[in-house]
């Protein structure tokens, strides 16, 4: 997948969240201590392709403040590049969380999501320069993306579409959630994300 002409081999659209998790198989209705990560499904695509040797980034945006610079720093750890981080300066800018407790047999994970209003909800084409689109060999999103908001859906099939044009290869994983849309709404939406 290595190209001389292209900067990166994979690029993902996609929200990054701030992951609190109980240590060991702790529930979160009991205990005081929580452990802090990053995670997000595309953020996870890219992370596991850069472990095969591949240059990716994410394309996301996040709070300008202490939390946003943990997250750019874990990114930059798994390998990722944050070139195309785009910053949100207004007051109330926060990273969605989720909080995420291990199964122990016979229970199951369990997942709590706090990312209403969260930064990535107001990223606009207007966040980045035209020649990221013709900045890697692959694409990447998915319905989580366009699940978040309006906002994010508009940017994201545009960016499908400006990807595509430019040669990318577009990668997309349905990903239903069935806490962001309804199994109509995400039907619907999601055939307009091939253009």
């Amino acid at each position: 997948m290595n190209n001389p002409e292209k900067s990166f081999d994979l690029l993902s659209l996609g929200e990054v969240l701030l992951r609190l998790s109980p240590p060991d198989n702790e529930r979160l209705v009991k205990g005081d201590m929580l452990r802090k990560q990053v995670g997000g499904a595309e953020l996870n695509v890219v992370s596991g392709v850069s472990l095969l040797g591949l240059r990716t980034g994410i394309i996301s945006k996040l709070p300008a403040n202490d939390i946003g610079v943990f997250a750019k720093n874990r990114i930059r750890f798994c390998g990722v590049s944050d070139d195309y981080l785009v910053y949100d300066e207004s007051p109330d800018a926060r990273l969605g969380i989720y909080y995420y407790e291990n199964g122990a047999y016979p229970r199951k994970p369990g997942v709590v999501y706090d990312r209403k209003n969260s930064s990535i909800n107001n990223i606009s084409l207007d966040d980045f320069n035209d020649s990221l689109f013709s900045s890697t060999r692959c694409f990447h999103t998915s319905g989580i993306t366009l699940a978040l908001s309006p906002q994010c859906r508009s940017t994201g099939i545009e960016m499908i579409r400006r990807f595509k044009e430019a040669g990318a290869l577009i990668s997309f994983d349905v990903n239903f959630r069935g806490n962001l849309w309804t199994g109509d709404e995400a039907r619907d939406r999601e055939r307009d994300q091939s253009p």
